[in-house]
């Protein structure tokens, strides 16, 4: 009787545990694909493919995680392996699901929350981490000039311009596996004889083939005195940050608030951001410049920190 009491208790007490287990930080927990799962997937990659106005295709999800359900609300965290413009990229995202199944994307980023589950198990330790470890880079790094010089012919070769490569403002890279190299790029540039400075993402594996993954146009190099740096009125981390701060301030005041266009975006951070954002809102049928400051933790869970009227310094 008492070792058949002992089993119990022990029995019991393994499943405290497993449940524990499988909750995460944040309140996130380990999820079965099931069919709110992939109605969700379908739609981060369907709005994330609208707002960067690129080609984004879901090949599954890897693994899923969600909150606690309340009043049939549910909070998605997903980890997708998609091709974007064709190139195989793996991602996080973060969708909420209202009572009335209303969708939103509040959060999509490059992750290696892939990395680790080759059998695409849904059922791995949940809470990925954005793929974001850049390091500091000397500007006369051998390896940062030859990539910033692809990455300059690269640009060129796909847009059909004139794309001259003037010196390396910033570099960044992540750390280095198996010979291959990540870079993170601000350039000072010449399109097409116009002067201006672009954000390069560039990769070299160890066959010294390089692949350019990203370019933005437009001011890289600006850093503030509070840490921000200006970003692309484009950016998208800026703009789901933006989204959710007009969603928010729309939903507290019980008042909506429409977008009316950016004006100056800066952010600072590397696994969290904050990201400080000024734009113009129609409100109560006028034009509003506002300020407003997002932040976004490791998890991409999102916080709007201010709202204001301004005129943001401009």
């Amino acid at each position: 009787m008492k070792s058949k009491a002992l089993v119990a208790i022990l029995s019991v007490f393994s499943v405290i545990f497993a449940v524990a287990a499988s909750v995460s930080a944040q309140g996130w927990r380990a999820s079965d694909i099931d069919a709110g799962v992939q109605m969700a997937a379908d739609f981060a990659v369907g709005e994330q493919a609208k707002r960067a106005k690129t080609t984004v295709t879901l090949n599954k999800i890897v693994k899923a995680s969600d909150k606690e359900p309340k009043l049939g609300a549910r909070d998605f965290m997903l980890c997708l392996d998609t091709n974007v413009t064709n190139v195989q990229t793996y991602v996080q995202a973060i969708v909420t699901m209202d009572q009335y199944s209303n969708l939103r994307l509040m959060g999509w980023s490059k992750s290696t929350c892939g990395k680790d589950s080759a059998g695409g198990s849904a059922a791995a330790v949940p809470g990925f981490t954005p793929n974001t470890k850049y390091k500091h880079v000397d500007l006369n790094d051998a390896g940062a000039d030859l990539a910033a010089q692809n990455a300059v012919l690269l640009q060129s070769k796909k847009t059909k311009t004139t794309v001259k490569y003037n010196e390396i403002l910033k570099a960044e890279d992540m750390e280095r596996s198996l010979g291959t190299r990540d870079f993170r790029l601000c350039l000072s540039v010449a399109t097409n004889g116009k002067q201006g400075e672009a954000q390069a993402l560039i990769g070299v594996d160890q066959y010294s083939n390089y692949k350019l993954t990203g370019w933005i146009d437009g001011k890289c190099s600006t850093t503030s005195a509070d840490g921000f740096t200006q970003v692309s009125n484009s950016d998208a981390g800026m703009l789901l940050a933006l989204d959710f701060a007009i969603y928010t301030h729309s939903k507290e005041k019980n008042k909506e608030h429409k977008l009316g266009k950016v004006l100056k975006a800066e952010s600072k951070g590397m696994f969290a951001m904050e990201y400080r954002i000024c734009f113009t809102v129609v409100e109560d049928g006028g034009t509003e410049t506002i300020e407003a400051v997002v932040t976004r933790d490791q998890y991409s869970n999102q916080k709007l920190v201010s709202w204001k009227h301004s005129n943001c310094g401009m």
